[in-house]
């Protein structure tokens, strides 16, 4: 699965993120903050992860692209 072809389930944004939430407000009655917080986290990333991915590589790609070209610029001009 590559991250074009990224759709998460309709229902697990809000399941999950509600999930989290109540398992954040029973912290004090049985100490799950830790594993709440990391479970938020990886709820994170498998949502947006390959997004942010996606976007990080066509940014990069970009500012390659213009840094090449502004170095091919500074040599013609140089001549």
């Amino acid at each position: 699965m590559s991250a074009a072809s990224h759709n998460p389930t309709r229902l697990l944004i809000p399941a999950g993120f509600g999930f989290s939430y109540i398992t954040i407000r029973l912290v004090p009655e049985n100490g799950w903050g830790p594993a709440a917080l990391v479970g938020l986290l990886v709820l994170a990333l498998i949502l947006w992860g390959p997004a942010a991915l996606k976007w990080a590589c066509k940014n990069h790609a970009v500012r390659r692209a213009a840094k090449k070209k502004a170095e091919a610029e500074k040599k013609e001009s140089g001549k």
